[in-house]
């Protein structure tokens, strides 16, 4: 029996389709017409890193991520198109081309074998570096390795790329000059990286990317090559002032390489400038040695940053302890490793109580090696490497075919080199990214298009592909892209707009309490950004949780509100926690949500499934004390916190709240001697203070505290107005006229209200 495609009224569906297939293939413009408009695009993509989007929740990432995937998709569309028309724009073979896929299919293996697939797949608004941003390098790699097949094509792109870098540091002056605040609201500078080490590793590529252009120019005046040499000594400059080691080490790395490879093969005069430029790159360091503790490396920003390395500083502390926790973490999946985006988990299992000096919570290893064997294991680790490793094959070939010359090699040499020696400190970015695999595309393209075509691994498939089936996969192309484009990009775009609306929305007073109509439409908006059902619904729910925690605890908001908002929060963040159970934060905020609700049962069930993943943060301990000591379970509650404070002695939060909680269980010497011996004071100048000894009826030691407070900021005259209300407990009535008669003074709009206390006071009307 065969298979008809008549459908009920007879129409041939089979045949309708095939000829709607090839209508389309009809209608699609001439090829030579495609590929001007896949080259004008891809000249948008070295553009990206200015982009700032500040509608957008993380304004330095979610911006340029999404327009890139965007312009990638249907730049590829179109490709794709254009490669089934004619087997000239089907990218030849290399070991480069080899790598990338392999590098492209482990992580598909370990994004499906990872702890969260979800996760690793699609990452998140801070990041956006999953498996589907790899893929689509990889198509933006195949994009340029099938289109530009010319060196002017190149040459485009690259200067394209220079400018954007020049532009990025011409901002970075700007703000060294003040005339432009820096995002990190540091010294460091970052332009429009809102990192200053993203910015300092991609202009190091591009430093390399001058001093190629310089090498390649046939001008016939010196004075015009050594314009890109200007520029890249422009640019070493704002790398200099970024003050990012882990670069600075990297380029003087890559300038080694870079006289190394030119000793070895150049002649005559190259040969003796590479060794000048050799010998001051190994004496640079010497020489900073030897003036490390002098005034001029003191007094300088990066200077003093390069000689406070140590093994006993705080930085670099953190990070033996984070990458002693990523070993651990590879030792457990040693093949595919955990995924990618996923070291949050690791960091949250493998948590060291040391770590309360850094950042709550750390995902990425600060280790671009050690973060490739946790996400993919040592398969990733070695396909990653990989990359590097088919990129030098091909440039040494290349040489000895004389496809290229020395100083070229010796320039992207050099440059991954910087590139590499960079990363043993920190992480890849959106913007190292573009520019790495443009450049690994250039590489391929010298190998495979230049070189003989005699060669088997640089043959492009000549396949002719049927009409019918051309237009069939054009047809599959169209309608994935477009699918893509509006569900993997429109919609997170306006879900990550949902959240800095609500942050636009809602507004506070002066007194810290929300106003109600704004709350509403924050509410609002935060559930049309859940609604879009995107991967950055997590993140919503957390912006939605913190919310919830506020105005818990606003004595201003209506109870209903708060409630409406608090219960909305709960559920959201209860499908939070089922749907990614190794989700330590989530547990975090569902546990305190719980506490602010009143259901005291269920902050402790949750804080202690944190624990369960987490042992050693602190974090929990507190929420787990706070919740046993609002159940009326002090004594569980001291315990918890004890436990929190022998964790890391040091940690002053960890001491204060077992202090804390000692005094409210009516066990004030504890926290005495506890504030005693690592503060040198048994009673601590805090507010919080206040409330502990007001709930044991010690309102001498409640005054001492006023005292303090007041004696460190002597013009607060709400904390004199405090002191004032504490003498009259304690019956120090003419201390307490006093301190509101300085009050007056200090806050002359508080004068009529003072002189009714101070009366009350002389009349004896006031409460005790």
């Amino acid at each position: 029996m065969g298979i008809s495609g008549e459908g009920p009224d007879g129409t041939d569906w089979i045949d309708l389709s095939r000829r709607v297939f090839c209508a389309i293939c009809s209608a699609m413009p001439n090829k030579n017409l495609i590929s001007k408009i896949i080259k004008i695009g891809l000249l948008i993509v070295p553009v990206l890193p200015l982009v700032v989007t500040r509608s957008l929740f993380f304004p330095f990432v979610t911006g340029r991520n999404f327009i890139f995937r965007i312009v990638v998709e249907i730049l590829f569309a179109l490709w794709v198109w254009l490669m089934l028309t004619d087997s000239e724009y089907r990218p030849k073979t290399s070991p480069i081309l080899y790598s990338i896929i392999c590098l492209v299919g482990v992580l598909f293996l370990a994004t499906i074998f990872g702890i969260s697939p979800y996760k690793s797949f699609w990452s998140s608004f801070e990041r956006m570096e999953g498996f589907w941003q790899y893929w689509h390098y990889f198509l933006y790699f195949i994009i340029l390795a099938g289109t530009f097949k010319e060196a002017k094509d190149w040459f485009r792109l690259a200067f394209v790329s220079i400018g954007a870098s020049l532009i990025a540091s011409v901002y970075a002056v700007l703000q060294l000059l003040g005339k432009l605040d820096v995002h990190q609201g540091d010294v460091r500078l970052d332009a429009t990286m809102g990192n200053a080490t993203y910015l300092a590793i991609y202009l190091v590529f591009h430093i390399f990317l001058l001093a190629y252009i310089s090498i390649r120019m046939k001008a016939s005046k010196i004075w015009i090559r050594l314009i890109p040499l200007a520029l890249a000594v422009f640019e070493f400059f704002i790398v200099y002032k970024t003050a990012t080691r882990g670069a600075l080490l990297g380029f003087l790395a890559g300038v080694f390489v870079f006289s190394l490879v030119n000793i070895i093969w150049s002649k005559g005069f190259a040969r003796k400038v590479s060794v000048a430029v050799l010998g001051i790159a190994v004496l640079i360091p010497v020489v900073f040695f030897l003036v490390k503790d002098s005034s001029l490396v003191r007094n300088s920003e990066t200077l003093s940053r390069f000689a406070s390395i140590s093994l006993t500083e705080t930085t670099t502390q953190s990070r033996f302890i984070i990458w002693n926790m990523a070993f651990k973490a590879w030792e457990d999946r040693p093949v595919l490793g955990w995924g990618p985006e996923s070291f949050v988990y690791i960091f949250s299992k493998y948590y060291n109580s040391e770590l309360w000096r850094q950042e709550p919570w750390f995902d990425r290893a600060h280790n671009v090696f050690l973060d490739w064997l946790t996400s993919a294991g040592i398969v990733g680790f070695l396909a990653y490497f990989a990359l590097f490793g088919s990129a030098i094959f091909v440039l040494i070939k290349s040489f000895k075919s004389k496809l290229i010359g020395s100083k070229e090699v010796g320039c992207f040499l050099g440059l991954m080199t910087a590139y590499l020696v960079s990363n043993i400190f920190v992480f890849d970015s959106f913007s190292s990214y573009i520019v790495f695999f443009a450049i690994l595309a250039y590489l391929h393209f010298i190998y495979a298009c230049n070189g003989s075509d005699s060669r088997s691994e640089n043959k492009t498939v000549s396949y002719a592909f049927p009409k019918n089936i051309k237009a069939g996969i054009i047809a599959v192309v169209l309608i994935s892209t477009s699918y893509s484009i509006f569900s993997f990009n429109l919609k997170p775009i306006l879900a990550s707009k949902s959240i800095v609306d609500t942050l636009q929305v809602v507004t506070y007073s002066k007194d810290g309490s929300a106003n109600i109509r704004d709350l509403e439409k924050g509410l609002e908006t935060l559930k049309k950004g859940i609604d879009y059902n995107t991967f950055g619904t997590t993140e919503i729910r957390e912006q939605l949780a913190q919310y919830a925690g506020r105005i818990s605890n606003d004595p201003a908001t209506p109870k209903e509100e708060k409630k409406k908002f608090t219960e909305f929060a709960l559920e959201q963040m209860k499908i939070q926690r089922e749907t990614f159970p190794y989700d330590v934060r989530a547990k975090a905020f569902l546990s305190t949500l719980y506490g602010d609700y009143g259901d005291y049962g269920n902050a402790i069930l949750i804080a202690k499934e944190g624990l369960e993943i987490s042992k050693q943060r602190q974090q929990f301990y507190f929420i787990l004390g706070e919740a046993y000591f609002k159940a009326g379970e002090e004594g569980l509650a001291m315990d918890v916190m004890r436990q929190a404070y022998e964790l890391a002695p040091e940690y002053p939060e960890a001491i204060h709240n077992y202090a804390m909680v000692a005094i409210f269980s009516g066990k004030p010497e504890i926290a005495e001697n506890l504030l005693e011996k690592h503060f040198g004071t048994r009673i601590y100048p805090d507010p919080k203070y206040v409330n502990a000894y007001a709930a044991i009826g010690d309102f001498k030691k409640l005054t001492i505290v006023w005292e303090k407070l007041v004696q460190n900021d002597p013009e607060n005259w709400q904390y004199r107005l405090s002191l004032a209300s504490a003498y009259v407990k304690i019956y120090r009535d003419a201390d307490a006229i006093k301190q509101l008669e300085k009050t007056i003074e200090i806050n002359p709009d508080f004068k009529a209200q003072g002189e009714i206390f101070i009366k009350q006071i002389k009349e004896g009307k006031l409460k005790r």
